[in-house]
């Protein structure tokens, strides 16, 4: 009998993409999509009681990560976030012939808005390479600093490999050669599981979404250092005190604020449990699957909590992902933003993966639901995908980089 996706278990593992509304996330939004539904920016007593939620949620935010209500903006998300994040910035400075420094790992929401500014001409852009690991080195960043660097921008944790990046190093090595450069992490993929206290990290800008800590899609925070130029991108209302404009979707920040008290008082509990999973995964499927290393840090500590990610040698990565989705399983490629793409990920190559290599990647990021069981069914599973996807295959071991040993060892 065929059994339809439907009616198959199913096992989601790519909770790095976006995860699951906590049920206590939609109870307290459901009010403000039911009841309270008025517009905030109006004067009568329904309406101020939608503004009253926000302002709550803004202060609920602002403790959280140790900053004022002032210094949070609410957006639509990541995306929008970052690109306030480096527009603005850019917009406001007064300096000319502007320079900002990035790394080659970064987030599409961050390498294409920089490659536009480019194009635009508004600031000349200088990309650092990271090590094998994907992590950017203090000292190359200090090194790229000049008097008229009025941005840096540095991922906090890489989406793709796990990766995390030392922030408040990084930002004593900016802040010692120019203390008027401003410093942005995308912390996107890190807060969840690593937290952000603005003032320990001593940046100027942090970038965060609810939807990947169990919160609402649609939903996005930009922290700005009160102090800090920022140009409005998006205007035509006094919203979010002029630096972002249009109506607050009220039930969608306050589930934002939900989702990270949640995420705060779980943290322990989620790291534990998905570190073991984790590290299940990092451990056995090497050994299972010939010629496949993991992409990354192996060292957890060095490495986002529940994330692992590979290549697969010989076979590409999208051929076993449809097979796995066919199989009950859900995973990723790399970025949920290029899963699709046939070009291999940037991120990678960027590590200095070959373009085959690069064409073989997975990742899994596990989450609250997942068990160890969910780790075994999906190693037997993906044993299977694999040989049968490489017998079909003709590449062989004749057309083996030469450099494959130095990724089976990494």
């Amino acid at each position: 009998m065929i059994i339809s996706r439907n009616e198959q278990k199913r096992i989601y593992i790519d909770h790095a993409a976006t995860t699951p509304p906590d049920s206590l996330v939609i109870e307290a939004m459901l009010p403000y999509l039911t009841q309270y539904w008025q517009n905030p920016s109006s004067i009568y007593v329904e309406a101020q009681a939608t503004r009253q939620a926000i302002d709550q949620s803004r202060n609920k935010i602002a403790d959280l990560i140790g900053a004022q209500p002032s210094e949070i903006i609410f957006t639509s998300g990541g995306t929008e976030s970052n690109t306030l994040a480096l527009r603005g910035t850019i917009a406001a400075s007064q300096l000319s012939n502007k320079h900002i420094v990035s790394s080659a790992t970064e987030h599409h929401a961050i390498l294409d808005t920089l490659e536009q500014i480019e194009l635009e001409n508004l600031a000349k852009i200088s990309i650092l390479e990271v090590d094998k690991f994907g992590k950017v080195n203090p000292s190359e960043v200090q090194k790229s600093i000049k008097d008229n660097t009025v941005l840096v921008t540095i991922m906090h944790a890489n989406n793709e490999v796990g990766s995390i990046n030392n922030i408040s190093q990084i930002a004593h090595a900016i802040r010692e050669v120019n203390p008027n450069t401003l410093f942005h992490t995308d912390a996107v993929q890190s807060m969840a599981h690593l937290g952000a206290n603005v003032k320990d990290l001593e940046v100027d800008l942090l970038t965060f979404t609810g939807h990947k800590m169990y919160g609402p899609r649609g939903a996005g925070c930009l922290y700005v250092r009160n102090g800090t130029p920022l140009q409005a991108q998006i205007v035509g209302g006094g919203q979010e005190e002029r630096r972002r404009a249009g109506t607050e979707d009220t039930a969608a920040i306050v589930g934002l604020a939900k989702a990270l008290e949640l995420t705060v008082e779980r943290r322990k509990i989620d790291i534990a449990h998905e570190q073991k999973l984790q590290n299940l995964l990092l451990s056995k499927l090497p050994m299972l699957i010939p010629f496949s290393a993991v992409t990354g840090p192996l060292n957890y500590m060095e490495r986002l909590p529940g994330h692992a990610s590979f290549a697969i040698g010989f076979v590409e990565g999208e051929s076993i992902l449809v097979a796995l989705d066919l199989a009950g399983f859900a995973a990723s490629s790399g970025s949920a933003c290029t899963t699709g793409s046939t070009e291999p990920s940037h991120v990678l190559l960027a590590m200095g993966l070959p373009a085959d290599l690069a064409r073989g990647s997975l990742r899994f990021s596990f989450g609250r639901n997942n068990s160890e069981d969910d780790v075994n069914d999906l190693l037997d599973a993906l044993s299977g995908i694999v040989q049968k996807l490489r017998s079909l295959s003709p590449l062989n071991n004749a057309s083996l980089p030469l450099d494959w040993e130095k990724w089976m060892g990494n």
